[in-house]
């Protein structure tokens, strides 16, 4: 029996961000049971995708359908770089492909998408919800009008509707990401958390750094000054605490790591490693014995999950997909840089408080593994095309 045939859309699949990660792990998901094509705005990169993410795609795993060059001017000519545009553009590009090939599936892995016909959508963060987090605005947002005129004209490139995004079967990484579908499209989601490669080495907790690690791409939206200005409070207390960041530049904002440049140049417990390779990722996060993520709202965190998963204790921002991540734990859910520093050393100090997080999150991370991740999406594709193939037999 010939293989089910699915359709991927997906803007570009690079080897940072946690939406990335998410559409890596979903070609390895599915390219063994189906035959998987990707429409998307530039080649991949098997090999850089495999060291960033731990995943094992081959080029010949993937039937990869780059956008014509026309798309790629549009972008070009745009004034300020835009994540939406690119997603309308990827998303009118799988239409017009299932439209001349018809896709046993078309799926998006990066929000929603209108293809003319039901689909499945994993949804980060809806992008018709507004207000945006305010960490994730750009100086255009607060130009009258812009961001309503922006939207338009990327609704009319998409050809989308809200009836159509309504339509689809969505996937939420978190349940703060599946309420706020509900409350932009008034339907339910199911939710699939995000991949964690796993892999960390089992460092003993004594040989473990005292200091914090944060991972995750070098933005202000991710407010790394914060998680300084934390840590260098806990010192305040008395505490012989350090940090350790691990990310990739952020090509948007080379002002703001250069901010962070400055920052760990005379603080000796700040160190500061970019674009690590995903071993050394795996053994530095490892060799400390707790994490720190600041962002407000965070949709999910893959990088906050990857800290959990190697068995440190997690400090995070009281909101957003963090929350879940910990498992909704009050003593390590922070609200500002005092509350923060307060619970972290009040850990320090107490051993026994300490063990019983530890053993927490050891419970916690079995739910974000690739196998999970992996398993889930299998069933669901696979269910979606039986449901749809009863639904119109004569497709």
């Amino acid at each position: 029996m010939a293989k089910k045939r699915v359709l991927i859309a997906h803007p570009k699949v690079t080897a940072a961000g946690g939406g990335n990660a998410v559409a890596a792990w979903t070609l390895q998901a599915l390219r063994d049971d189906f035959e998987v094509a990707l429409a998307t705005l530039q080649p991949i990169d098997c090999q850089a995708l495999n060291r960033s993410w731990g995943t094992s795609l081959r080029p010949g795993d993937i039937d990869v359908r780059v956008a014509p060059p026309h798309y790629q001017t549009l972008l070009g000519n745009f004034p300020t770089a835009g994540a939406l545009l690119s997603t309308s553009l990827t998303m009118r590009l799988a239409r017009n492909i299932d439209a001349r090939e018809k896709f046993d599936v078309v799926m998006s892995t990066q929000n929603e998408a209108d293809f003319g016909r039901r689909g499945i959508q994993y949804v980060h963060h809806p992008w018709l919800y507004l207000p945006r987090p305010k960490d994730e605005m750009s100086w255009f947002h607060y130009i009258p009008g812009i961001l309503w005129a922006y939207r338009r004209i990327c609704q009319a490139i998409s050809m989308g509707t809200n009836a159509g995004l309504a339509r689809n079967l969505s996937l939420a990484n978190s349940s703060f990401i599946a309420g706020r579908i509900r409350s932009v499209h008034h339907t339910g989601s199911v939710i699939v958390f995000p991949p964690v490669t796993t892999g960390f080495p089992n460092v003993p907790w004594d040989e473990r750094r005292s200091a914090a690690v944060g991972v995750g791409r070098i933005h202000s939206c991710k407010r790394w000054d914060m998680a300084v200005a934390i840590v260098e409070e806990v010192r305040r207390r008395g505490h012989d605490f350090g940090l350790t960041l691990i990310g990739h530049p952020d090509p948007d904002e080379p002002e703001y790591l250069q901010q962070i440049k400055v920052l760990a140049a005379d603080r000796p417990w700040f160190r500061l490693r970019l674009d690590l390779s995903r071993d050394e990722l795996a053994a530095e996060v490892a060799s400390h014995r707790y994490g720190i993520h600041a962002m407000r709202e965070e949709h999910f965190g893959i990088g906050p999950a990857e800290i959990l998963c190697a068995g440190c204790v997690l400090f995070a921002h009281n909101s957003g997909g963090p929350i879940e991540i910990v498992g909704g734990e009050p003593r390590v859910l922070f609200d500002d840089v005092n509350d923060a520093a307060a619970k972290i050393s009040r850990v320090l100090s107490d051993r026994g408080l300490e063990s019983e997080l530890r053993e927490k999150a050891a419970g916690q991370s079995h739910l974000f593994s690739t196998e999970a991740f992996c398993r889930a999406l299998r069933e669901i594709v696979t269910d979606f095309v039986a449901e749809e193939h009863t639904a119109t037999p004569n497709r």
